[in-house]
């Protein structure tokens, strides 16, 4: 009787197969080291996907802080967005790694502001940890506004 139980429990598991991984173990270690804060399940995809399952600024894949008011200055142009948090005075997307500023799916601007600076006020969630974000990974957060209450462009820029 105890046989027939014990089978009964094993069988649903010997069909069962672990899914191979896409990268090797080397690689793998190495990508999980270079995305501090990625959840597990998104390193999951990464490592049983391969890399085309990477989401390099989906912020559904890191921890962020919870939503909360900032206030600064929004750089931006063709291929870089940086926001500098006040007390900023300038904000250079060039001088160090800052913080690459993404909209929520539900936020929409109803004209998209010329490249430049701009005065931002919005509700939004910064990654918990540094990491590599935006274009060409240069950006040490990711920052995703959920409302934006004031934009304003800066007249003297630098």
């Amino acid at each position: 009787m105890k046989a027939i139980f014990v089978l009964a429990l094993l069988t649903p598991l010997l069909g069962c197969e672990q899914p191979q991984p896409a990268i090797s173990d080397e690689e793998f270690i190495a990508f999980r080291e270079s995305h501090p804060g990625m959840v597990q399940t998104c390193l999951d995809e990464v490592r049983f996907g391969g890399f085309i399952e990477w989401r390099p600024d989906d912020p559904d894949c890191y921890e962020m802080l919870p939503a909360q008011r900032w206030n600064g200055l929004w750089e931006h142009g063709w291929e870089w967005t940086n926001f500098c948090p006040d007390p900023a005075d300038t904000c250079d997307w060039m001088a160090k790694r800052g913080i690459w500023l993404e909209f929520a799916d539900n936020v929409e601007l109803d004209d998209i502001p010329p490249d430049g600076i701009h005065r931002i006020e919005f509700v939004g969630r910064r990654t918990k940890v540094p990491g590599y974000f935006g274009h060409a990974a240069s950006y040490e957060h990711l920052m995703i506004i959920d409302q934006i209450i004031s934009l304003e462009p800066v007249t003297a820029q630098r």
